[in-house]
């Protein structure tokens, strides 16, 4: 009786099996159930890489040859406005025309001063904006007043925003300032961002998930089955696609299947 017993126990630990297996592999071949869908928020951006710059700096060079008499500051020095700087040759002072840290000074006390030689070099570190390269299709669609977002590479918890204030050409290079309010003091000039320029968005649309759409077309749970739908999209942000026409509705769940590599 209680070899029967094991023996039933096996045989059930067998079939409890193939039908996982045989369940897996319709799974597998079928796709996953995506979350039902939703109505929401879409917004389509131009992506770049930014560089912090400031906005104010100021670049001391020699007018003439001269000779460094007295330094009064160091590199890093953090300075208020009209602190004397330097001091050359004759009793000349050159004061700070700002509030600034001295990010330059390669010259010592009496060491010679040729003309045009740069001297020193004050930075407003705490006003700084961002300057955005795009290739022209995307320099295009970007106007002033739309938001960007930012992501700082060490700082990803954190998420900043900016305004677009202009975009212009230099150097064949299309390029996008960025004004932005607030940034942590520990973001210095010539860092880098990721950029994200919203250039639309489309509130209270029905968005499906990227990775169920098949050459314009979507698998939609029907009761025990699958009906092959097709759609049309309009804006796209890399993960969801807004939805313009087709025969969706919020609560449906799409199937998402692998994709083949052909």
């Amino acid at each position: 009786m209680k070899k029967n017993n094991i023996l039933i126990a096996v045989v059930a630990a067998v079939l409890l099996f193939i039908v996982f297996k045989i369940q897996r592999s319709k799974a597998s071949e079928d796709g996953q159930l995506s979350d039902p869908i939703q109505k929401g928020t879409i917004i389509e951006s131009v992506y770049g890489i930014g560089t912090v710059m400031a906005n104010r700096s100021f670049e001391f060079k020699a007018g003439v040859i001269n000779t460094l008499h007295t330094v009064f500051v160091k590199e890093g020095d953090f300075v208020k406005q009209s602190s004397p700087l330097i001091e050359l040759d004759g009793g000349v002072v050159i004061k700070a025309p700002f509030d600034g840290t001295i990010t330059a000074l390669p010259f010592k006390v009496g060491e010679t001063i040729f003309a045009q030689s740069f001297i020193l070099d004050l930075v407003d570190l705490q006003d700084r904006y961002l300057v955005v390269s795009l290739e022209q299709r995307g320099a295009l669609r970007v106007r002033r007043g739309q938001v960007a977002k930012l992501s700082f590479d060490g700082l990803r918890e954190e998420s900043f925003e900016g305004v677009v204030d202009s975009v212009y050409s230099n150097e064949n290079n299309f390029l996008v300032r960025i004004d932005i309010s607030k940034l942590p003091p520990q973001v210095l000039p010539d860092m880098t961002a990721d950029v994200a320029i919203g250039i639309q968005e489309r509130k209270d649309v029905l968005l499906v998930p990227v990775a169920a759409i098949e050459e314009g077309k979507v698998y939609v749970q029907r009761g025990a089955g699958k009906e092959l739908v097709s759609i049309k999209t309009g804006i796209i942000d890399g993960a969801m696609a807004e939805v313009i026409s087709g025969d969706l509705k919020p609560g449906d769940r799409l199937v998402i299947r692998k994709k083949v590599k052909k």
